[in-house]
């Protein structure tokens, strides 16, 4: 069985951005069958305009983007369809010409998750959202917000460390943030998921969310939550400061999902 460990740190906040946020809801209600459903909306003024699909990635160090996953884009303005060309050497960007009167594109593709490594089964979701959106040509991540939102298959759980989730039915939106932070805040979801509280204070939380493929999975030896524990105890001593208030463990216990994790 591959034990897949991200560890997810809620970043301070930051300073509020001037420009209207990006959106981007991701579908995940047909995960199961490894296909991603994304729309998202983006500001931006009329005249030749580029999207780019993420390239490089953290964790990877590389250009490793699985830009070979993204299927069935659309862009559109005021409910007409905007026309796009692929870039003839930058397989990673689009082009386009923004039409007169418009301030935000409207954009939907697919993501076909099982293209490369397999992010889902019948019973769990890896959502790196990375894998999942389009962003402005040129821009710093940095300058970049989104106002993300996932809607799971029914029944399912979440873990993320992404601030502010309400949740309204399947429906899961979260606070707005740089694109540097939603990149670095990977989500996982599922069918069975456990909540293991490692550490709780007024002013700090730790814990691990734990998905699995079955329920028998989630049964975690006290002796293996006790080294998690002694874990925090030993980073204080170590490094004598904690530069994070709230830290998610995404552990997921899959034999169909390759060991990962950013």
């Amino acid at each position: 069985m591959y034990v897949i460990i991200v560890a997810a740190l809620m970043a301070v906040p930051g300073p509020a951005f001037a420009a209207d946020p990006m959106t981007l809801a991701v579908d995940a209600r047909d995960a199961t069958h490894n296909i991603l459903h994304v729309r998202m909306t983006i500001p931006v003024h009329p005249g030749p305009f580029t999207l780019v699909y993420p390239e490089w990635i953290p964790g990877e160090h590389g250009p490793t983007g699985p830009i070979n996953s993204l299927a069935v884009l659309r862009v559109s303005a005021n409910g007409n369809a905007v026309p796009w060309q692929r870039d003839f050497v930058d397989l990673y960007a689009f082009h386009m010409d923004v039409p007169a009167g418009t301030s935000a594109l409207d954009v939907t593709f697919d993501q076909l998750i099982a293209s490369q490594d397999p992010m889902a089964t019948p019973n769990l979701l890896i959502l790196n959202w990375n894998r999942a959106l389009l962003y402005p040509a040129g821009s710093k991540s940095d300058d970049v917000s989104v106002k993300p939102s996932v809607t799971l298959p029914a029944g399912w759980e979440f873990g993320t460390a992404l601030a502010g989730a309400q949740r309204t039915g399947d429906t899961v939106s979260f606070d707005r943030v740089s694109l540097t932070t939603l990149v670095d805040s990977p989500l996982d979801a599922g069918h069975y998921f456990r909540r293991i509280a490692l550490l709780e204070s007024p002013h700090f939380s730790n814990e691990i969310d734990l998905f699995a493929d079955q329920a028998r999975d989630l049964d975690v030896a006290p002796a293996i939550v006790q080294d998690y524990k002694n874990l925090i105890a030993e980073t204080d001593a170590l490094y004598g400061a904690r530069h994070w208030s709230n830290y998610h463990f995404l552990l997921t216990l899959s034999g169909k999902i390759p060991f990962q994790g950013i």
